[in-house]
């Protein structure tokens, strides 16, 4: 059986994204819901009928593909999310949004796409009382506290379209759900049951950020020169394999109390949710068939199957800050990560453990220089004869300047394994002053073994030109 871990190995932190921007909560806070909760109550919205329509944000990007492997030489993205909202009376809130996104690849070996896509956003009825508000319908739900890999975020949809060349926000798509906030001084407590389930969002089959690259016969996550024990190879079963759709059915859901606001600010959770990505594996019929096979029979065209297993999730989070730095530590106990046994192929669940300890401030006397750098580990339980890497450590963080009056601005955004090669780096300068319209030039190289995140994108390696913005 055969896994893929998307964005990573196929670990609990395999299947995580990487991630340096702010948690969507936190980011939400800042926002609408940025309401007084000293006193522990919410209070009401005006009285606003008209609809307020916004164009939220936008990106236009060109890309080159610079690896002497390139499987395409160019690439292009466009996005957009739009949102309406108003206020009924001073308790409710209507809120409507989509999300357009169009991509093309062309220019090498590997087949070309061009692909346009509408997808809901943000959709949902929200009732506002003193201390809870309830919230029904499409909507992005995104716990943790650390950035990049919050090992918490168990309930978000992900999105996987472009590897992790978009910030989180970006990465995360809108699912059905019910939620209650209720509120008492510092304390928050947050239920969501997810109705439904939402696979994570998936690229074109051909595009060159899709985790199974039929072409090459690799899976992300996973070594493609591992052999059955009839001396067949993961790489030649790949390319000659359909592969399955993922299956519907529940989605779970969770709960999490918090407390802000005092010297160390700190959470718990507790979930019972599917993994959002895809984990490639057998399926039964094709490890079967292919277990009686003989030396001299021909090789049968295998099935594999996406697999979204239930897990159980045990986790929480603090942060604190001590000589003008902020940090941030962040753990979660997972009872089903789905793995593939080495010897024979074999799809499991074994028990998963994440962390990550981060700091984020200014080190410098200029307030310009930002530095966020985190420590995380990934670990299988009982999992030593797994295809899949039983323990990572990474580091990895952003690096931010501000320079020539505030108009320019230069970052790097980096990832690093410390016990093995994989590593990413995406710096990039952009022009800020006239904000909130940014164009900005970067690159993305990935680098490492053949069943790590950079590994499996090196051949992808881009320097990109565009547009964002942000309304």
């Amino acid at each position: 059986m055969l896994v893929v871990a998307l964005l990573g190995p196929t670990s609990a932190v395999q299947g995580q994204t990487l991630r340096f921007d702010a948690p969507e909560e936190n980011a939400e806070a800042s926002d609408a819901d940025a309401e007084d909760t000293e006193s522990g109550t919410r209070p009401a919205q005006g009285l606003l009928d008209d609809w307020r329509f916004r164009l939220e944000s936008g990106l236009l990007e060109f890309g080159a593909l610079t690896s002497g492997d390139r499987p395409q030489d160019w690439t292009a993205h466009g996005r957009s999310v739009l949102r309406a909202d108003r206020s009924i009376g001073t308790q409710w809130e209507v809120r409507l949004g989509a999300r357009i996104d169009a991509y093309a690849q062309q220019g090498g070996e590997y087949p070309a796409v061009s692909t346009a896509e509408l997808d809901y956003g943000e959709n949902f009825l929200r009732y506002r009382a003193m201390d809870w508000q309830m919230t029904l319908g499409t909507q992005k739900i995104l716990w943790g506290r650390v950035d990049e890999t919050p090992p918490t975020d168990r309930l978000s949809t992900k999105d996987l379209t472009r590897f992790a060349l978009d910030e989180l926000a970006d990465r995360r798509r809108a699912s059905p759900a019910a939620r209650l906030e209720y509120f008492q001084g510092p304390w928050k407590l947050d239920l969501v049951g997810l109705i439904g389930f939402r696979e994570a969002e998936l690229p074109d089959d051909d595009s060159i950020w899709h985790p199974v690259d039929r072409e090459a016969g690799r899976l992300l996550g996973l070594d493609p020169e591992a052999e059955l024990p009839n001396g067949t190879p993961l790489s030649t079963l790949i390319q000659n394999a359909d592969f399955g759709d993922a299956p519907s059915g529940r989605g779970g859901g969770g709960l999490r109390i918090s407390r802000d606001g005092q010297s160390v600010d700190f959470a718990a959770t507790l979930q019972r949710v599917r993994h959002s990505q895809p984990y490639y594996r057998l399926s039964d019929d094709s490890q079967a068939e292919l277990g009686a096979l003989n030396p001299n029979d021909p090789l049968p065209s295998v099935t594999f199957d996406a697999e979204h297993p239930m897990t159980w999730v045990v986790g929480g989070d603090l942060g604190f800050v001590t000589g003008g730095w902020t940090w941030r530590i962040e753990a979660a106990w997972l009872s089903d990560v789905p793995i593939t046994r080495e010897e024979d192929f074999a799809y499991d669940k074994t028990e998963g453990f994440d962390w990550v300890i981060g700091t984020e401030g200014f080190p410098t006397p200029r307030d310009d220089l930002r530095l966020t750098v985190q420590l995380l580990g990934e670990h299988l339980i009982d999992a030593e004869d797994a295809l899949d890497p039983d323990e990572i450590y990474y580091i990895n963080g952003e690096i931010e300047d501000f320079f020539l009056r505030n108009e320019w601005r230069a970052r790097l955004r980096f990832s690093a394994a410390i016990n093995r090669r994989d590593n990413y780096l995406n710096p990039e300068l952009a022009w800020i002053a006239a904000e909130p319209n940014e164009l900005f030039f970067g690159g993305h190289w990935m680098g490492g073994e053949d069943d790590s995140l950079g590994g499996f994108y090196r051949d992808r390696r881009l320097l990109v030109a565009g547009w964002r913005g942000q309304f």
